[in-house]
């Protein structure tokens, strides 16, 4: 769809472009990958594990 040389999808999924409009595009997509995969792991290793929370709870007092 996009017309790309065989090369240029290699260089791709390695993270890299030759085109700069390209390489930014590449570099948002794993950005993107990357920050939603730790969202995610961090979501489901807390539901599997449920840890102890290290941090005293909050209680709110008053209005602002």
């Amino acid at each position: 769809m996009a017309k790309l040389l065989a090369d240029e999808i290699t260089l791709i999924r390695k993270g890299h472009a030759t085109d700069p409009k390209r390489g930014a595009a590449v570099q948002f997509a794993r950005k993107v990958i990357e920050t939603l995969a730790l969202y995610y792991f961090t979501i489901f290793f807390n539901n599997l594990f449920n840890p102890k929370k290290d941090f005293p709870a909050i209680t709110l007092t008053g209005s602002i």
